[in-house]
């Protein structure tokens, strides 16, 4: 079963997972696509969700128009946040490849975080202006043992047990045990029960 994982840091969450779902460990990124600045696709993006009728192009010209003579970058699971005065507004994404590459997921993305979220208010065409993007793009999903194994600065973190599911990105927190917590309170998992813990390693792009 796809997974779908939405993520914000004061909400809470619950989804399926399937072991197939995970996403395999590959090299960071490289400096070339390190250089497309993927928070400027994902801006733009939310700038053309608003533009009128007849002005507004389609997710595949966009996505067009945005990979001409760049590097694309291999397919990996994006998620991209949305926030207004250092707050979620809106966030959607996948620990999983969804789309052929990196800038195709980030448009994409970028409009599911638009229509589909549905913990907070839609995004409105005067909040543009004030919105800043970030896209966090999936490098691996590692099994741990111990919250030793993690820095919340650099790790997110993925926990399963049974059908439930949950994510925290990168950042999200600064200490593991409180990570864990969190991660475990979105999924609906009882805190002081055992569950699987995976060790997510990102690439975040933000201004």
């Amino acid at each position: 079963m796809r997974l779908f994982a939405l993520i914000a840091a004061i909400s809470s969450i619950i989804f399926v997972a399937s072991p197939k779902s995970l996403a395999t460990a590959e090299p960071d990124l490289d400096a070339r696509v390190k250089s497309i600045r993927l928070n400027e696709i994902a801006m733009k993006t939310v700038e053309n969700h608003f533009l009128p009728d007849g002005k507004r192009k389609s997710l595949t010209q966009l996505t067009e128009d945005f990979s001409q003579g760049k590097v694309t970058g291999k397919p990996k699971g994006v998620f991209v946040t949305l926030s207004k005065d250092g707050k979620t507004r809106a966030c959607w994404g996948s620990i999983s490849p969804e789309y052929a590459n990196l800038i195709a997921s980030t448009v994409y993305t970028t409009e599911a975080a638009l229509n589909k979220e549905y913990r907070f208010a839609q995004v409105k065409r005067s909040e543009v202006d004030q919105l800043k993007a970030q896209v966090t793009v999936v490098n691996s999903v590692d099994p741990i043992d111990s919250i030793r194994e993690l820095n919340p600065l650099r790790h997110g973190l993925f926990v399963r047990q049974g059908g439930r599911a949950a994510v925290l990105l990168p950042g999200e927190c600064v200490d593991a045990h409180y990570q864990l917590v969190q991660c475990k309170l979105k999924a609906g998992i009882p805190v002081k029960s055992r569950c699987q813990m995976y060790r997510i390693t990102a690439d975040v792009f933000h201004k």
